[in-house]
């Protein structure tokens, strides 16, 4: 039997251990190209990289991780080199996305869904990519942000890499996101609706596991109060019994510098929380699937 399967990382392909702890949906940062480079003050990425390392290290002796996919698109602050410099340190590998996020972008609302396309799956090609990131956030999914997501369905076509989608559970514009992929001929194993734990719309979420698209429960928030927590394993477990334990992938998506607020700083991201509160409490074999075996037939387009 072969206990291996091989993964893109920054450091271009290996083969991964099939008992891989594994955080599905994580960032190193998420930043702005335009601050850094108008305030030398504004990310100090050597400091970045080693107080990242030291986390992830002391997470991989503690937890057992080895593998961290960072769903951080090209722009919001990609940065290939910084993730190869964390995953030397660490000894951690990472996983690297291409692709980009909805904000709407002058340069890129010139050029069609095709040339996109080309962009990513050349970026793909140069840094080993594992993922496409897309996104939709608004209730209204806007014609540019149909243009991207059919930009990650023909860039999906031509590489093989799974897309990850940012949704909001809480308009559920999944819906429509999953609808446009689907109609670009998208095979739904190789989409990853991410988000889905801000809502308890099961129901809502089944919609995707049905389609046998991955469901990314992956906003495991920093809350100690016992019914939160019991309302995330209640989900996890109900899932599960409704069949669909080998679609679901669990994960935070927190940084170690978050540029998403008013004063970006480089702190500690919430990346044990899960396997503090949730983990101990599930079954052992369903915490096996999610943790160790789905994300990586998710890599593997399975």
């Amino acid at each position: 039997m072969n206990n291996f399967v091989e993964v893109r990382t920054v450091f271009g392909k290996k083969k991964i251990s099939k008992n891989t702890v594994t955080l599905s949906h994580e960032h190193i940062c998420c930043y702005s190209e335009y601050l850094n480079i108008m305030s030398k003050g504004y990310l100090d990425k050597p400091t970045l990289a080693e107080k990242s390392a030291d986390i992830l290290k002391n997470m991989k002796e503690k937890y057992g991780l080895a593998l961290f996919i960072d769903c951080t698109p090209v722009n919001i602050g990609r940065d290939v080199e910084l993730l190869k410099k964390v995953s030397e340190l660490s000894g951690v590998d990472i996983v690297c996305s291409t692709g980009f996020y909805y904000n709407d972008e002058p340069i890129l609302d010139c050029m069609s869904a095709r040339t996109l396309a080309d962009f990513i799956a050349e970026d793909a090609n140069n840094t080993c990519a594992g993922v496409i990131k897309s996104a939709v956030e608004y209730d209204t999914v806007s014609p540019f942000n149909i243009k991207l997501l059919k930009a990650s369905a023909l860039a999906q076509k031509k590489t093989g890499l799974p897309i990850i989608l940012h949704t909001n559970a809480n308009n559920k514009n999944g819906i429509k996101a999953v609808e446009i992929l689907l109609g670009e001929n998208v095979n739904p194993k190789n989409i990853v609706v991410g988000h889905l734990s801000d809502t308890n719309d099961n129901e809502y979420i089944k919609n995707f596991a049905k389609l046998g698209c991955y469901v990314a429960l992956d906003r495991m928030y920093d809350n100690e109060r016992q019914d939160y927590i019991t309302s995330k394993i209640n989900q996890i477990n109900a899932l599960c019994e409704a069949g669909y334990a080998d679609r679901l992938l669990l994960s935070h998506d927190d940084s170690v510098f978050q540029g998403f607020c008013d004063m970006p700083q480089i702190k500690a991201p919430r990346w044990s929380y899960m396997f503090e509160h949730i983990v101990p409490k599930l079954d052992e074999n369903i915490a096996k699937k999610i943790l160790k075996e789905n994300p990586l037939t998710m890599l593997c387009g399975k």
